[in-house]
């Protein structure tokens, strides 16, 4: 028997924005899975790719993710040789990480399935919603000034 929402639940922006995230989670999952990678994980070699070597505290920061999990991100990477850690030689008790060629050939292996994701994703949306709900989201989540 399925149970219908009401509309005290269905309606409010908290449940709405978990929900198409959880979607947005499962349609990524689908199109990666010959990968088997998470979206934390490509999104932090899309941060090593556009700033080639980071301290995990500013991974941590970047994403706004807890130091912990960059720490377990980072070894699962590290396991497949799609990034590696190197002594900061400015801070000796700091590491810095960056991707390794083979980071750097599996993201663009990645990139065309994430691609498809993201256009099963927004197919109900034109172009233009597309935009708009992109923009409307990133003033939601910028810090207040």
């Amino acid at each position: 028997m399925s149970i219908c929402l009401p509309d005290s639940i269905r309606t409010r922006l908290p449940y709405l924005l978990a929900r198409a995230h959880q979607r947005q989670l499962d349609v990524l999952a689908r199109h990666t899975a010959a990968f088997d990678i998470a979206g934390r994980d490509y999104a932090v070699m899309l941060l090593l790719e556009a700033h080639p070597r980071l301290w995990q505290s500013q991974i941590a920061e970047a994403l706004g993710l807890d130091r912990t999990t960059v720490t377990y991100l980072v070894d699962g990477l590290e396991k497949r040789d799609w990034v590696a850690r190197q002594r900061d030689p400015a801070d000796r008790r700091a590491h810095v990480v960056g991707l390794t060629e083979a980071g750097e050939q599996a993201l663009a292996d990645i990139k065309p399935a994430v691609i498809e994701a993201k256009k099963e994703l927004l197919a109900p949306l034109s172009d233009d919603e597309q935009d708009q709900l992109r923009d409307l989201l990133t003033r939601l989540i910028a810090e207040a000034p």
